[in-house]
């Protein structure tokens, strides 16, 4: 279970070894008030990411000195911040395998500083939105923000959900996915309506990454991946959450 410390949406963690954008990148942000704390060194990270608690974690996969996969790893387990894993490879494999060990997207180098800092402006305002934006429509008997499926509890104005009265851990990606379905009870969210909901519409990532992310919420949640109960495949569609 990650650290429950308050996250701090002005802070930005980088771990990479290539100054030549995360100074720039310093500088795109410093007028907005965020701070930026830049490493290439894996224990000075993971404490980082302990004590600090930033909002956003930019990790390269090639870091020097380690395993950009374990690395993420264990950062999920001490951090609920927004992990991008940065990566120069474009194969299918390395995309998965930065999304199993916990991370919520994956970015290909060569980017911009100025590329970063706006994905970093759009993670800011998908996680702290307006007031008007933590408006619930319910399409169920539930209260506004807080959906009951039977042994599962999402309550969305709180971001927390509970399984069978325990308190489940999940990635910030993994509850905006459940979040997403658990707003539209019984009804079909295809994966280009979820990329959308859950990425932005912009986003250029594959809708195969969704996969990887429903995966790892069913077995949190205790469902079984191979014949999952609550969170239901639509063969060709999307996803379902069963009512």
């Amino acid at each position: 279970m990650h650290n429950s410390a308050p996250i701090a949406p002005s802070r930005v963690l980088v771990v990479d070894d290539d100054a030549s954008w995360t100074e720039l990148l310093a500088e795109y942000l410093r007028t907005e008030k965020v701070s930026v704390m830049v490493t290439d060194n894996c224990d000075e990270a993971l404490l980082a990411a302990k004590n600090l608690q930033p909002s956003i974690i930019l990790l390269a996969a090639d870091v020097r000195g380690g395993n950009g996969v374990q690395l993420c790893r264990w950062m999920r387990t001490i951090s609920a911040g927004h992990i991008t894993m940065l990566t120069t490879r474009r194969d299918e494999a390395t995309t998965i395998a930065g999304l199993a060990a916990g991370a919520d997207d994956v970015l290909v180098k060569p980017f911009t500083s100025r590329e970063i800092a706006a994905r970093i402006r759009a993670i800011q305002r998908r996680f702290h939105p307006s007031p008007a934006a933590h408006t619930v429509r319910p399409h169920s008997e539930n209260a506004p923000g807080r959906q009951v499926f039977g042994w599962l509890c999402v309550d969305i104005a709180r971001r927390e959900v509970f399984v069978a009265d325990e308190q489940i851990s999940l990635t910030r990606t993994e509850f905006e996915i459940l979040a997403t379905l658990a707003q539209r009870p019984g009804a079909v969210t295809t994966r280009q309506e979820m990329l959308h909901a859950v990425w932005g519409p912009r986003w250029p990532g594959s809708i195969a990454n969704i996969h990887v992310h429903i995966s790892q919420l069913r077995k949190k949640l205790g469902d079984n991946p191979a014949k999952p109960l609550l969170v239901l495949n639509v063969r060709g569609i999307g996803y379902r959450l069963a009512v």
